[in-house]
């Protein structure tokens, strides 16, 4: 399958075996995942300096990817994976309510003290941030317009399960996106943790969206999967 066209629209089923190479721990709150483990390895300070630079701008492109919304005022939009907030913030000055998911508390508490910041003071009723497990995006049926995915699909547990249940959470017409790096290149998490594209939709269709939109150029780095309700 060649998926090298911008915007190509995905609507018949690919028939890829694949392995979900992730699993839940046996409490419930911890991962298997060999990603969620050498993440976990990582000082938090330095991931947040990362996640946050200035330079981040020029590859992961946040506003081009914010637009594959469209509108969002008014809108509620949740961002899984949410980090240090490097896109959640960006989505609330686009006018939507934001909630802020992640596995780990110190970046919530990165972004709780963000929002303490004056700078950020008119986004405060914007945004609310929302511990999640790994196994489970925690959202009530229908809450919210649009989930965001950015660099964090890869470290999901049981993927298939997990975007059921997002799946789930999402009003009639929401959509998720979807942005993870690509294989066979030096920039992102080492290779053996990477999900291939193919991989990737033919999970997304298994789930049972109906319609998926796949962008391999607007990022140099990253694939864009665009999956609607």
């Amino acid at each position: 399958m060649n998926f090298n066209r911008h915007f190509f629209p995905v609507l018949f089923f690919f028939f890829l075996s694949f392995n979900a190479c992730a699993q839940t721990g046996e409490d419930g709150k911890g991962s298997d995942n060999p990603a969620n483990r050498y993440m976990n390895r990582a000082d938090i300070d330095r991931l947040i300096d990362a996640f946050d630079s200035p330079s981040r701008a020029v590859w992961q492109k946040p506003t081009e990817v914010i637009s594959l919304f469209g509108d969002l005022n008014n809108m509620t939009i949740m961002d899984l994976g949410a980090g240090s907030g490097y896109f959640t913030f960006r989505l609330a000055n686009h006018g939507a309510h934001v909630i802020a998911a992640d596995v780990n508390e110190e970046f919530q508490d990165e972004i709780r003290k963000k929002l303490e910041d004056k700078e950020f003071e008119p986004l405060r009723k914007l945004v609310s941030v929302r511990k999640v497990p790994y196994d489970n995006p925690g959202l009530q049926p229908g809450e919210v317009d649009g989930i965001l995915i950015v660099n964090t699909y890869h470290h999901l547990d049981d993927r298939t399960q997990y975007m059921k249940m997002a799946l789930q959470g999402l009003k009639e017409g929401g959509k998720v996106v979807i942005v993870d790096y690509k294989t066979g290149i030096s920039a992102g998490p080492p290779e053996s943790h990477k999900l291939s594209l193919d991989t990737a939709v033919n999970e997304m269709l298994l789930v049972g969206f109906s319609k998926l939109i796949i962008d391999t150029r607007m990022l140099e780095r990253q694939y864009v999967i665009i999956a609607e309700k």
